[in-house]
């Protein structure tokens, strides 16, 4: 079979997210993998969403055989990847061609990490990235809950961030161990990208826990959720994570997503307890210098 490979900036027309969605259906049905949460599709026609796609196509067919994303998800040129071969093309050297394309283009991009996302159970995946110089880093739980259409009585108000910058930024080195440079890089980010909202968790007007919304066609995604130590275990989180589903809620969504690293077992803990329940497993590759 020839193969023709092309990139694509993002966002992709509706058409290749088409193509796209009918191969990894296609392969989640002899995999069971959610290559959709993998490869970011929901997000790939996003304007505020940097990054890159890598096609390949049958030159005979014209049918999307193979496609790899990249996403530059805060601008701070650290792409995490993922991608999938057409299971009745495999073994013909695509996955090779699509990882020769996806180093050529992050060198053009100036990438400072290249991070590969596979799911736990793909161990051939696993084994590939191993033979080609990338080491475990770490492991995600990707969890759900249903939006609620009712708000849970708290003492902590939850708001927009407004000037709060200096108790934001304690609250995010106590809670993350950010630097503060770190932290207004963070706050500026989330602020400036129109499809992301800042909370933050008060009480008596003091600034407690944090989190950020992100909004994406039928999904409402919860990240940075943090709550500074001296406040841990009265409840904050969970304002912060009611207030989250009831909003889910108030705009039309059904579910509300997180992740949460594996290792977090206060974090699963109390996500676990306000309804969330695991969905996906993924585990983190890096690769230290992108040029190699």
């Amino acid at each position: 079979m020839d193969i023709s490979v092309m990139t694509v900036s993002i966002p992709i027309d509706m058409e290749t997210r088409e193509e796209m969605e009918n191969l990894i259906e296609e392969a989640a049905h002899v995999d069971l993998i959610d290559y959709n949460h993998l490869l970011n599709t929901s997000e790939l026609t996003d304007y505020f969403l940097k990054g890159f796609c890598i096609l390949a196509y049958s030159d005979e067919s014209d049918q999307l055989v193979g496609v790899l994303t990249a996403v530059d998800r805060l601008a701070t040129l650290d792409y995490e990847w993922s991608a999938v071969v057409l299971p009745s093309a495999r073994k013909l050297g695509i996955g090779g061609k699509l990882l020769q394309e996806l180093q050529r283009n992050l060198e053009l991009r100036g990438a400072s990490r290249d991070i590969a996302l596979v799911a736990s159970v793909a161990k051939t995946g696993q084994y590939m990235l191993a033979t080609r110089g990338y080491s475990y880093e770490l492991s995600e739980i990707t969890m759900v809950a249903n939006a609620d259409s009712i708000q849970v009585d708290s003492p902590f108000e939850v708001t927009p961030f407004q000037n709060e910058g200096e108790e934001l930024i304690e609250v995010l080195e106590n809670a993350f161990g950010d630097t503060a440079e770190e932290a207004q890089e963070m706050i500026a980010f989330n602020l400036q990208t129109p499809n992301r909202k800042l909370m933050l968790a008060k009480q008596e007007g003091k600034v407690l826990g944090t989190t950020t919304i992100v909004e994406n066609e039928d999904q409402l995604w919860i990240t940075g959720l943090g709550v500074h130590k001296e406040a841990q275990g009265k409840g904050v989180a969970k304002a912060l994570l009611s207030w989250c589903k009831h909003e889910a809620y108030k705009l039309g969504k059904t579910q509300v997503y997180l992740d949460v690293e594996t290792d977090n077992d206060i974090a699963f803990s109390i996500y676990e307890k306000q309804g969330f329940q695991t969905v996906a497993n993924t585990l983190f590759y890096r690769k230290n210098d992108v040029l190699q």
